[in-house]
């Protein structure tokens, strides 16, 4: 595993951690939506206990590939967060730091809370799942996950703000931008955004729900601005510049932003039917149509940023030389983990909250096995690239930089 990276090292680092977190999060929807867990809104370690005692094998295989899965990348994300936090460290006293502020590639500082937030996310499920009665204290630890998510989000505004304060005073070059990492930002918020919509979705306290509502509303709507405001900007700096190669990946960014944002609104409404059940208001969550509506817009939107991508991905040789071969050197690449996990997380609650629950389809049935059968194909695709990347970019042996290897990230660190 490459190690003492100094001046080569880049925050997109960060994004091999995260990728790890999403796929721990992915093996979560095993238990989410394959074991029933009627007395809480989330799968616990008591409810999946009860499903594997009652279950047949193929339920028992699940749930034994499920817990696998989520503690082996759990892990994974865990060892990966503090290497990248150990080389981060090394990395703020270089000069390549200053010069990385003071460019484009500033906006990879965001991987930093977009990292920390999926570490959160990550655990607060791992912890569901594993520790005994755990629902017994739900309502003492969502307080305290919100106070977390709170200050991952201020760190990440203040992030961005200097950034931003940065760019808008004549430091942004176009020319610089090719590609779509702008969109980094929006991811960031996003997250912090879909972690603090789970204290409006698990909550039955008012006060956390409409904390964790107001919250996850906000960072949700920073995100679609900045979204707004950089995906034209990244459109036409490679109108005008070309796409870079090696920033190719992050066309897929979009990708795992439209998965964060439709989680956001699903657990938001479950918010809103908590504080309408308070009111005496009638509830229509379950059935909704208006939540069919809108993951089946952000899983076609998805469909098209990988369609568009991966077309160019191929023409542009991205594939051969920065994932299959050891060629060049970028963690850029990582940005391809994300949009697998993402689809495939964003397909199990567009299966189940939008076609199940509204009797599209029949669960168990011919055609729910089916569309199933392709969410575990996209997990195990993204599971054979996570361990080719992994292989060719981190566990290269300590050549940091071979020769002849482009500088990692060195499109995204020139400032014009």
């Amino acid at each position: 595993m490459l190690r003492n990276l100094g001046e080569k090292y880049s925050p997109l680092y960060f994004l091999a951690a995260l990728g790890a977190g999403g796929m721990a999060t992915f093996f979560f929807m095993y238990f989410m939506f394959l074991t029933p867990h009627p007395a809480t809104p989330i799968p616990t370690f008591n409810s999946i206990n009860a499903a594997w005692v009652a279950g047949d094998g193929v339920l028992r295989a699940l749930i034994a590939v499920g817990y696998i899965g989520q503690v082996f990348f759990v892990l994974l994300h865990l060892v990966l967060l503090v290497w990248n936090l150990r080389e981060f460290a090394a990395f703020r006293e270089t000069a390549a730091y200053d010069k990385l502020r003071a460019s484009n590639a500033g906006v990879t500082l965001m991987a930093i809370p977009l990292t920390l937030a999926m570490t959160l996310n990550g655990l607060f499920v791992a912890g569901a799942t594993l520790v005994p009665n755990i629902w017994d204290v739900i309502e003492l630890l969502l307080p305290i996950a919100l106070l977390v998510f709170g200050a991952i989000g201020v760190l990440a505004l203040r992030i961005y703000g200097r950034f931003v304060t940065r760019i808008f005073t004549g430091g942004f070059s176009f020319e610089a931008n090719t590609g779509m990492n702008q969109l980094l930002g929006s991811f960031a918020f996003a997250m912090v955004g879909v972690g603090l919509a789970a204290g409006a979705a698990m909550s039955s306290n008012i006060a956390t729900v409409t904390v964790g509502l107001i919250g996850s509303i906000f960072f949700m709507i920073v995100s679609m601005l900045v979204f707004a405001v950089m995906l034209p900007l990244g459109l036409k700096s490679m109108l005008r510049h070309g796409l870079a190669p090696v920033n190719s990946a992050t066309m897929w960014l979009p990708v795992p932003i439209f998965t964060l944002w439709g989680i956001t609104m699903v657990r938001d409404n479950h918010g809103l039917a908590t504080l309408g059940a308070n009111a005496g208001a009638e509830s229509h969550v379950g059935g909704s149509q208006e939540l069919m509506v809108i993951l089946a817009v952000a899983i076609a939107a998805q469909a098209a940023f990988l369609l568009f991508g991966h077309a160019i991905m191929r023409r542009n040789g991205f594939y051969t030389d920065y994932v299959l071969t050891k060629k060049h050197q970028s963690p850029v690449a990582f940005t391809l983990v994300c949009p697998g996990v993402a689809l495939g997380v964003l397909s199990f609650f567009g299966l189940h909250v939008g076609l199940v629950q509204n009797g599209v389809v029949e669960k168990f049935g011919p055609v729910y096995l089916a569309l199933l059968a392709i969410i575990f194909v996209v997990q195990i695709v993204t599971i054979v690239g996570m361990v080719v990347l992994l292989r060719n970019q981190l566990f290269r042996g300590e050549d940091a930089l071979p020769a002849g290897a482009a500088p990692a990230t060195r499109e995204l660190v020139d400032a014009r």
